[in-house]
């Protein structure tokens, strides 16, 4: 039975609602009046409920062009449908609504916003309910209150509640009909776009908010090397394995696991969702988990630096754990990736000149250190970088004092069948790697005119390396 209000009649909220149902049902307003019996029974309410549903279906045959142009002050048309659906904050939605009850243009586009949110999210589940009613906007004061402050108008007691209800909308000065129509819409998205809310904005928001967990979680007990996107500097912490990191989970992970997997049963093909599982997969030293995730959300979504960055991590990861070689090429593979999209980033350049250490690639490490301090000078990340960097410089120098000259491609292809050569060159393998890229590369394969260093070409496709 709908609900009375201190006159005895039904209060303009409980209207509004039956007019929700009545286009959710697509009934008319006597198939609606018969079903409730107070509608049925009290003349004053039914013609309050039939002029509401008169003027709703003749707003609903009206066009924005029909009225007036748009103005200077009118938002971009988008945001009727953000706020419809709950996803603008409280103070915009209100100047936005207030606005609409003033502009000719606008009115209709909420109106018809809200509309298109109905038809699109259908009925609304038991347990929606059970969130709508906790919120605040729910209670029909704070909707009176608000609809008052839209009109701009004190609550004048009995004299304006004795007029039908559409005639005290109408009755406003200077607003006419838009106030009317505004006045409809407020409180269809009071009552829509609350529970639209719950549903929708959750789902907008809640990835990043799960992000935000994972980072504060990853810099309360940092136990990886690489960086995490969005975390704030934390002192690297040694781990000693899996039991011993997992002993005292942060709370902020156990938080983060428990939202993400809310949210994964029925977004298990969203990117965003994806990417914060194998976050939380890493943390908690599930590196096959988190290898698995990312994949699946990079076919989803192949050109993110972030999921990238984030593959690498979990290689990475996995590659310490399990000893594989495989895994830290993989790591800086999709790190060079990311930084193909992203030069600057500072996470995929801090991560790669990690990995580039771990893989004795000593140049390349320093080369990245110098690039992220170009980015990044003056952080607490960028004080462990010039650490970093300082014992890469100190390995190359140390490491080029005690070096004897690298063979020339001449002297390889000459040595071709020494079976000492071999003992002679793997120590210095990554040495000779960017010797072939940098200067054998273009010796075997000029640009010009000039003619191809056969031996470069040997020592490029017959050698062993």
């Amino acid at each position: 039975m709908s609900k009375e209000n201190a006159t005895g009649h039904i209060g303009d909220a409980e209207l509004a609602k039956l007019l929700e149902e009545s286009r959710r049902h697509a009934k008319s307003a006597l198939d609606v009046a018969d079903a409730h019996p107070h509608l049925a029974a009290c003349p004053t309410c039914r013609e309050r409920f039939e002029g509401l549903v008169s003027l709703d279906r003749h707003l609903k045959s009206l066009k924005p062009a029909e009225f007036a142009p748009r103005q200077g002050e009118c938002p971009d048309p988008a945001v009727w449908c953000e706020i419809a659906g709950g996803l603008t904050p409280p103070g915009q939605t209100l100047a936005c609504i207030e606005h609409a009850s003033r502009c000719d243009y606008c009115g209709p586009l909420l109106h018809a916003a809200v509309d298109e949110m109905t038809d699109l999210n259908g009925e609304i589940t038991d347990e929606e309910r059970r969130e709508i009613v906790t919120l605040e906007s729910a209670h029909e004061a704070w909707q009176q209150k608000l609809a008052q402050r839209i009109a701009g108008t004190p609550d004048s007691g009995l004299d304006r509640e004795s007029l039908p209800w559409w005639q005290r909308w109408l009755a406003v000065p200077r607003l006419g009909w838009p106030l009317a129509m505004a006045g409809a819409s407020f409180l269809a998205v009071i009552g829509v776009g609350s529970w639209t809310f719950v549903r929708f904005s959750d789902h907008r928001n809640q990835p990043a908010a799960a992000g935000r967990l994972l980072a504060r979680a990853y810099t309360e007990e940092r136990t990886l090397e690489l960086r995490m996107g969005g975390a704030g500097y934390a002192p690297l912490r040694v781990s000693l394995g899996p039991a011993t990191s997992f002993a005292s989970r942060p709370p902020a992970l156990l938080e983060a696991e428990a939202l993400i997997a809310s949210q994964l049963k029925s977004h298990s093909s969203d990117p965003s969702w994806l990417q914060a599982k194998a976050q939380a997969d890493v943390l908690e030293g599930k590196y096959d988990a988190a290898v698995e995730a990312l994949q699946h959300a990079l076919q989803l979504q192949p050109q993110s630096a972030g999921l990238l960055t984030d593959l690498a991590t979990a290689h990475f990861q996995r590659g310490q754990q399990e000893d594989r070689k495989a895994d830290l090429g993989a790591a800086f593979e999709y790190l060079s990736q990311a930084l193909k999209l992203q030069p600057n980033d500072p996470v995929a350049l801090f991560n790669r000149a990690i990995v580039s250490e771990h893989l004795f690639l000593y140049q390349q490490a320093l080369d990245d250190w110098e690039h992220y301090l170009r980015v990044d000078p003056g952080s607490e990340w960028a004080e462990e970088a010039r650490n970093r960097a300082n014992a890469v410089r100190e390995k190359l120098k140390e490491h080029q004092s005690r070096a004897t000259p690298l063979l020339s491609p001449a002297q390889l292809s000459a040595r071709a069948a020494d079976p000492s050569l071999a003992s002679e060159v793997d120590p210095r393998i990554e040495e000779y790697l960017h010797d072939a890229v940098r200067s054998w590369l273009p010796q075997a394969f000029p640009e010009s005119k000039a003619p191809a260093d056969p031996n470069a070409a040997q020592a490029l496709f017959f050698w062993r390396i």
